[in-house]
């Protein structure tokens, strides 16, 4: 992507990445097509696209097809122009145009945690580690744009995990603590080895539906479609179980 001119925040004049208009939700694609450029701006951050350099290259490279998302080079033709063309947008309509700004994101628990405990927020409902709050909050809200509400757990705490393998495994302390997962129903990893214990697991709901019915749900679908370019992996034995490794 394009960042113009080494004198603006210190930014080199070429570089290699390209843009790409993939990861944007139709509303945003369909608001540019319509010549509402402002529209897509807002409907772009509200997907939770707010980098202003990035909403600056979806306006410029969408005026400009022929380049196919090629970056601005300083020994091209026509750079200045360009250059002064990208500048415009980002200052007089990125800038200018009103932008919802990011949900606030806050503790699950105290405020200072124990040692070694995830640092646990609340991103639109669902609780996950800090690390991965911002693209939970990017998936969940092109998701909404894409007319998908999604729902879902996700960071559970020792305690809690030890719950759910007691009601999935059997209550003793084997079943609880040294039962194969694949013995349990469902599938449930041990106290210790869940992803959803640091945050990093996400219990997708379509609408309400429960696990068991995920599946058949436009939001299994969309997830299968969208959630890899979010960096979130499915568990292929659970439809609604998704995660930074897929585990």
């Amino acid at each position: 992507m394009y960042r113009p001119f080494p004198t603006l925040a210190g930014r080199s004049a070429e570089f290699e990445e390209e843009f790409s208009f993939n990861g944007f939700p139709k509303p945003v694609m369909d608001a540019l097509r319509a010549r509402n450029e402002t529209l897509a701006i807002q409907r772009a951050a509200g997907a939770g696209f707010r980098d202003e350099n990035t909403l600056t290259d979806l306006v410029f490279f969408f005026r400009h097809p022929e380049r196919n998302g090629a970056p601005l080079r300083s020994s091209e033709p026509g750079f200045n122009s360009l250059a002064t063309e990208w500048v415009a947008i980002r200052d007089r309509l990125v800038r200018a145009t009103p932008r919802p700004s990011a949900p606030p994101s806050a503790p699950s628990a105290s405020a200072t945690p124990p040692p070694g405990a995830p640092d646990i927020v609340n991103v639109r409902g669902i609780l996950v580690a800090r690390q991965i709050a911002a693209q939970v909050d990017a998936l969940l809200a092109a998701a909404q744009a894409d007319g998908v509400p999604l729902g879902g757990s996700g960071f559970r705490s020792p305690d809690e995990q030890i719950a759910v393998r007691r009601k999935n495994c059997g209550t003793t302390p084997y079943d609880i603590y040294d039962k194969s997962p694949s013995q349990c129903t469902p599938p449930t990893a041990k106290p210790g080895t869940s992803m959803h214990e640091r945050g990093l697991a996400i219990d997708f709901k379509y609408a309400g539906q429960i696990a068991g019915q995920f599946k058949d749900t436009p939001g299994f679908g969309w997830l299968q479609r969208n959630a890899a370019r979010f960096g979130l992996k499915n568990y292929a034995k659970e439809p609604w179980h998704w995660s930074t490794t897929g585990t």
